[in-house]
């Protein structure tokens, strides 16, 4: 049995840090691999805030001559694709909505489920309430996702987490769409590398269009030969 930790190497691609513009991680060698995937966890993004994810390369680890590696970015925008978000209340009146993965649900006197109409309610928690009892509609609601609310903030999340991304929108001043948290990725093979001028080395470059929480994971892929991990910590079950 071949593990996947035989398979590809494992390093810190971004330091998790709460990151406002850019900030560059470490530069690694890519002279025993051929492919190299760098994974992006970030947190809390409010509306409008992106997130552009790089790679650079170099001809050393210090980072000398360090460029962009042409056509080779991705961009996560808040919202958009996320793992989960939040939708607060303050003081909804009727007609006011919210989009969710392409489902409009708006506000109304009275509840209708059906019709993806949520009750604007006594109060803060009582419309939030209301928005989830018709996110979570059997027929009407938003498939694959369930909601939740506390204190006036509904939240967001796959039911099979993994199996669903939320995109949400809205353009009422009484509702603000924000994200908990996103996950993305950027992927590079080596031959992208200018290696007739030396360059071999590879960092991810994030830069954030306002504060979030930002970490990314390298993984190095299709070695020479099986890497050995420098890690803290290791484990490894295997069957009796």
């Amino acid at each position: 049995m071949k593990l996947l930790s035989e398979g590809v190497k494992i390093d810190i691609g971004l330091t998790s840090q709460s990151l406002n513009g850019a900030g560059t991680g470490t530069y690694y060698s890519m002279t025993n691999y051929r492919k190299a995937l760098f994974v992006v966890e970030l947190g809390a993004m409010a509306a409008g805030v992106t997130s552009v994810l790089q790679v650079m390369q170099a001809q050393d680890a210090a980072g000398t001559g360090a460029k962009a590696i042409a056509n080779n970015a991705a961009t996560i925008t808040a919202n958009t694709g996320v793992a989960a978000a939040t939708i607060t209340c303050a003081t909804v009146i009727a007609d006011d909505a919210v989009t969710i993965n392409g489902l409009v649900f708006t506000a109304a006197a009275a509840e209708d489920l059906p019709a993806r109409k949520f009750a604007v309610g006594a109060n803060d928690a009582a419309c939030a309430a209301s928005l989830v009892k018709a996110i979570n509609h059997a027929t009407a609601g938003v498939p694959g996702v369930t909601a939740t609310s506390a204190l006036g903030v509904v939240t967001l999340v796959a039911d099979e987490p993994g199996e669903a991304t939320i995109t949400a929108s809205t353009a009422a001043l009484t509702i603000t769409v924000a994200t908990l948290r996103a996950i993305g990725y950027i992927e590079c093979d080596a031959s992208y590398l200018d290696d007739l001028d030396g360059f071999s080395y590879i960092a991810l470059r994030v830069t954030n269009s306002a504060a979030a929480q930002t970490g990314a994971v390298l993984l190095r892929g299709n070695p020479s030969y099986t890497p050995t991990q420098h890690v803290a910590a290791a484990k490894v079950n295997t069957k009796q």
